[in-house]
């Protein structure tokens, strides 16, 4: 193929070279392979998805070149802490039971959400008044809360009476006046009037309104099978917080900020000629972190105590029929080999409520239960072997193809570390930092651990700005386009330097 531009020829020819370079010609047809004998424990349509994914080989190719990199922790945080021994059995529990304590086989639903004021989506606290009995609480009938409506009326009025989290306009000052006066349930969606005194909802500008938006709905959909949530106020009439309007019903995904989640299914079959080592002989563990990455992301991670990272398929969806450990979206991952301990284990830190793995004969299947459905991605890291997922993060720190992690949005000194994700062309991943006139006073680029592919390579740098910038800056992490040079992928990070 000829263009008439010398530099769309250069530009094309690396991508060609590129793309050659990464082929592994030698892979196994999905079909014939030990993992599509596999289906998963939730059924079969996963592998019946992942067999049209097994064309994304090409992340398999990218993933064995990416092993034999020298580890690649430290851009993007700590390791995360192993998990507590996980119980054997995932015996079934009533959602809501009357019980204060959390049933040790199913996920605490006695929970509101409060707003996070770093701008992420609202986190969960366990509060004892919120199911069971529940004399203090404004419209509990002081016994048991046997119905669905009368659990997720206890938990909003928790909410208002304790939780609502925004300074200045709390709502405990006179609770009588502004609670939940009904809750209609209809299919999956809770329908909440709420009682108004004639001034109406007291949360002022777009940020309060938001927050306090996010809180009901994620507070109300906590309760099992409710996935959308509409308030109403006075009798039935819509209701306007300060400028928001609310005239749908509401899931959690269209309030937490983020973009929607990646629907693809990741699919890695590796090439095995004879003698080829049996994946049952693969010993696996898996370890989580919350917020010990950056703020807000959580990360799962498979890992290869024996053998070789193998064979895996990865996807997220959102889970219409949770069991009672569950939540509202899964994390599916099935990895070739074995779990050493397999089980259920409850988490319960927003965003991850619990982990529950069966180990097959040659395969473990991972379901990870999560509070909503958030963009995430793949890394694969060595020494050990590993198989990462990340979840979230900032919202305002995420695009398709790039992610930071590292600074947080707000703060900065004139020294700081640059880090992240990215799957970026030919993994050139670029910033500069603006003033508030969008003059340039810093930029730069630095090259990520892998380029385009399904997954994700890590990335640092340091930066360091001149001493004459102060004030409000904004960092842009970008990649250029080979074909206009536009930026790409484009995320943007407030920052402060004084």
């Amino acid at each position: 193929m000829k263009t008439n531009d010398p530099g769309d020829d250069e530009i094309l020819g690396r991508a060609l070279s590129r793309a050659i370079e990464t082929a592994e010609v030698n892979e196994t047809p999905y079909e014939r392979s030990r993992m599509a004998m596999r289906p998963l424990k939730r059924g079969t349509s996963f592998w019946r998805v992942a067999a049209l994914a097994a064309g994304i080989v090409l992340a398999g190719a990218l993933g064995s070149t990416l092993l034999e990199r020298p580890s690649t922790d430290a851009p993007v945080g700590q390791q995360p802490s192993p998990t507590v021994a996980p119980a054997t059995s995932a015996a079934s529990a009533t959602p809501g039971s009357a019980s204060s304590t959390p049933e040790p086989n199913a996920i605490d639903h006695q929970r509101v959400f409060v707003p996070n004021l770093d701008g992420l989506p609202p986190t969960s606290q366990h509060l004892d008044s919120v199911l069971g009995k529940c004399a203090g609480c404004i419209g509990g009938n002081g016994g048991v809360l046997t119905t669905a409506e009368d659990r997720i009326r206890s938990r909003l009025n928790n909410l208002n009476n304790a939780f609502s989290g925004l300074a200045g306009t709390q709502l405990d000052a006179d609770p009588k006046q502004i609670y939940p006066a009904s809750v209609r349930i209809n299919d999956d969606i809770a329908t909440v009037d709420y009682t108004l005194p004639s001034s109406g909802w007291p949360m002022r500008g777009p940020a309060s309104s938001l927050a306090w938006q996010q809180q009901l709905v994620y507070t109300a959909t906590e309760e099992p099978g409710i996935r959308r949530v509409l308030v109403t106020e006075n009798g039935g009439k819509p209701t306007t917080i300060d400028q928001l309007v609310w005239d749908k019903p509401l899931a959690r995904e269209n309030v937490s900020g983020y973009r929607k989640a990646d629907s693809e299914t990741i699919t890695r079959v590796t090439a095995c000629t004879a003698p080829c080592p049996s994946p049952a002989s693969i010993q696996l563990s898996n370890t989580y972190s919350v917020d010990s990455v950056a703020p807000g992301v959580a990360r799962f991670v498979v890992q290869v105590e024996s053998g070789r990272l193998r064979d895996y398929s990865i996807r997220v969806e959102a889970d219409n029929d949770a069991p009672a450990w569950a939540s509202k979206a899964l994390l599916f991952l099935q990895v070739a080999g074995r779990e050493v301990k397999p089980g259920l284990e409850i988490v319960d830190r927003s965003p991850m409520r619990a982990i529950n793995s069966t180990a097959l004969a040659e395969s473990t299947t991972y379901e990870v239960a999560l509070d909503d459905l958030r963009p995430w991605r793949v890394l694969l890291l060595s020494n050990p072997d590993r198989l990462v997922v990340d979840l979230g993060g900032y919202p305002a720190a995420i695009s398709d193809t790039v992610v930071v992690y590292s600074p947080k949005p707000g703060g900065s000194g004139r020294q700081f570390t640059l880090s992240g994700v990215s799957r970026t062309f030919e993994a050139t991943t670029a910033w500069r930092v603006v003033d508030a006139a969008r003059r340039e006073v810093a930029s730069g680029f630095t090259t990520a651990s892998l380029g385009t592919s399904a997954i994700w390579g890590t990335y640092q740098v340091a930066v360091q700005l001149p001493a004459t910038v102060s004030g409000n800056l904004t960092l842009e992490v970008y990649w250029a386009s080979p074909r206009d040079g536009a930026d790409t992928g484009l995320v943007q990070v407030p920052l402060v330097v004084r």
